[in-house]
């Protein structure tokens, strides 16, 4: 509809054009409505410029939305999928607990071990959710206290290292910083959570994944680099990895599609943070490089 007003207006407008113009050719040079022709045809170009902007703006902000509304239902059946996992193993273990009352003692803890780490899956992804449209509305913005950023890392890493060994992926960590941000210690967790996982599920099998924290006294920054060897990323996606809903089309992750929200969430925590993201991608080479830029505090704070 948006184009078919456009070609209309358009051939309305440039037929009326033609009359003026042919018109006025019918008008003797020194007939003083020749100038009132002539008027009147600037000021069909004016309009004419004016309306295939505004409608073609128009155009440009129904098909954004349609675009929206197409990540919107993808994204509910992302979730919806990633959601009925958890729940299905939930359910296929508490029913067998509830019928096998005989169980042996270290099956029945494996049970409980795997129903609560389904559980704790289901909450993140709840948790994902709910700070995603805290972070669209502006709601609440985060209290930033000083963050030690060593002493914060140093736990960080003990407890990164050992998961994503867990699923195949050696974390290798490079601590170069005794700096201090301004900031928050579960904001700045959940921002390296999200990069981690994404850097894990998009390396293969064996493959590594690089966490360097750093100081970049020019710039009196914090620099955080997460880099993996996976299939990276098309130069023509990268602008579009920080919208919500977007995934990017990296194929062959051994851990899901996710939900297209991890990135979105980064880059408002560190928005929130003062801070900024940027990513990195060859198509020559695999991988992708993310990089968290974070003010450093200032002294006295």
């Amino acid at each position: 509809m948006f184009v078919l007003s456009l070609v209309a207006t358009i051939t309305m407008l440039v037929g009326w054009v033609v009359y003026v113009v042919r018109s006025g050719s019918r008008l003797a040079p020194d007939d003083p409505a020749r100038g009132v022709h002539w008027l009147l045809l600037g000021l069909g170009c004016v309009i004419l410029f004016f309306v295939i902007i505004g409608l073609s703006y128009q155009l440009g902000q129904a098909l954004a939305a349609r675009r929206y509304a197409q990540k919107q239902d993808e994204f509910v059946a992302n979730i919806t999928h990633e959601m009925k996992s958890p729940l299905a193993a939930i359910k296929l273990h508490a029913q067998t607990l509830e019928r096998e009352a005989d169980l042996p003692p270290e099956i029945r803890r494996r049970f409980l071990s795997i129903i609560e780490q389904q559980a704790d899956r289901m909450a993140s992804l709840v948790d994902a959710v709910l700070e995603s449209g805290r972070l669209l509305a502006g709601k609440a913005n985060l209290p930033l206290e000083p963050v030690d950023v060593a002493a914060f890392f140093a736990d960080y890493f003990a407890v990164a290292a050992p998961h994503a060994e867990s699923r195949g992926v050696h974390l290798r960590t490079d601590l170069v910083c005794a700096e201090r941000i301004l900031g928050s210690e579960e904001a700045l967790r959940r921002v390296m959570d999200n990069l981690i996982d994404n850097a894990v599920r998009f390396s293969k099998p064996g493959g590594e994944v690089r966490v360097r924290v750093a100081t970049d006294e020019e710039e009196q920054q914090v620099r955080i680099e997460v880099e993996d060897d996976g299939v990276g990323i098309s130069k023509k996606e990268l602008p579009k990895i920080f919208e919500r809903f977007h995934q990017a089309g990296r194929q062959g992750g051994p851990h899901g599609s996710g939900t297209g929200l991890g990135l979105s969430i980064v880059a408002g925590l560190v928005r929130e943070m003062r801070g900024a993201v940027r990513a990195y991608s060859q198509e020559d080479r695999p991988g992708t490089r993310l990089v968290v830029e974070l003010p450093v505090a200032a002294e006295g704070v």
